[in-house]
């Protein structure tokens, strides 16, 4: 079969275009497509069921979740991991649904994507979750989380502390 939107070769029984993501459907031909002396033009992506927009919202939810996941675990600690987090959900529901709208033809990348920030934004907010930063919430510590970079972190400051007591043994012994 033939798509009429692009012309390219497309194996019968399969509902789009794997170049264009054009529907196949009954007005398709089994010809080749005829020459004209007009130059091709790549066809508009809209009319397609999940088609541009849904690929596109998904990619930049995607990308946003591999920012928000990364930088915001570190800056923000569980904060920014969950904003990650819900982003990545969002992005990779979306997706998902536009790999399956246009039979995988589009929302590769934005799959992918969203599933790195969802990784990504798990990873810190576990992280956050084994420091112990965020007992004080729970009324269990004396830490709140502001984030590995931020300067009330419990591994920060365990870090800072441990230093000083290494600093005074050896100034101890000179």
């Amino acid at each position: 079969m033939i798509c009429n939107q692009c012309g390219t070769q497309v194996n019968d029984g399969q509902a789009f275009c794997p170049n264009c993501g054009a529907p196949m459907g009954a007005g398709q031909t089994n010809a080749a497509p005829q020459m004209s002396s007009m130059p091709y033009q790549q066809p508009a992506m809209g009319g397609m069921p999940g088609g541009n927009t849904n690929n596109t919202i998904a990619l930049i939810l995607g990308i946003v979740s591999i920012v928000l996941g990364v930088f915001g675990g570190i800056l923000f600690g569980m904060f920014g991991a969950m904003f990650g987090l819900v982003a990545g959900v969002v992005g990779l529901v979306l997706s998902i649904g536009v790999r399956k709208a246009t039979n995988n033809a589009q929302g590769t990348p934005a799959f992918i994507c969203a599933l790195i920030g969802l990784i990504f934004s798990v990873i810190f907010a576990a992280g956050c979750g084994i420091c112990g930063c965020t007992q004080k919430a729970a009324g269990a510590g004396d830490y709140t989380c502001y984030g590995c970079v931020g300067g009330s972190c419990k591994a920060q400051n365990d870090l800072k502390n441990a230093y000083r007591d290494l600093n005074n043994i050896f100034n101890e012994w000179y």
